[in-house]
């Protein structure tokens, strides 16, 4: 039965795939790849990266349209929240020798780097493959693609966030007069 706990509900459906997205790396790449984080929740918002390695999915913001004019269904709200999967990893840093600093090789970026986007572009394939089976969003009737980004390493960590919009249908209830 539909209800308030449809758009959790929507939003594990993400994170599920999305960890099965990640685990993809090591088997196309190699033993030296990392999977899914451990850390994996249902933010209720943008996620704090308190902890660099992990997988967080969350809703915002959630919109709403009209069917079409001239359509035979009567004129009713459409809801498409805002899904997002937000990925991070830590990424080097650099560290003081002394009073100097020193910045990490261009060898090491370029590893991390690797993995970040073996994640970013596992997430983009395998969310998009997954629904053009019918094994995601069975339910609802479009799914528009918002992008993947980057975000700016910061404090260690760094990643992507993968962000779709779908059409999901709210729920009845009866309100009394």
């Amino acid at each position: 039965m539909a209800g308030p706990g449809d758009l959790f509900e929507t939003a594990n459906d993400l994170l599920l795939a999305a960890a099965e997205a990640l685990d993809t790396v090591p088997d196309f790449l190699g033993t030296g790849f990392l999977g899914a984080p451990d850390r994996q929740f249902i933010a209720p918002g943008n996620p704090v990266h308190d902890c660099c390695e992990q997988l967080a999915v969350w809703v915002n913001p959630v919109g709403a349209g009209s069917r079409s004019p001239g359509t035979l269904a009567p004129v009713m709200q459409i809801t498409r929240p805002t899904l997002r999967v937000h990925a991070t990893r830590c990424v080097p840093t650099g560290r003081l020798v002394g009073k100097q600093y020193v910045p990490p090789t261009p060898e090491v970026l370029s590893a991390s780097a690797e993995q970040h986007l073996a994640d970013g572009w596992a997430l983009w394939n395998h969310i998009f493959n997954l629904i053009r089976a019918e094994q995601l969003f069975i339910k609802c009737s479009k799914i528009i693609w918002d992008g993947l980004r980057s975000i700016t390493p910061q404090g260690g960590c760094g990643g992507y966030t993968l962000t779709l919009r779908v059409e999901k249908d709210g729920y009845d209830e009866v309100i009394s007069t």
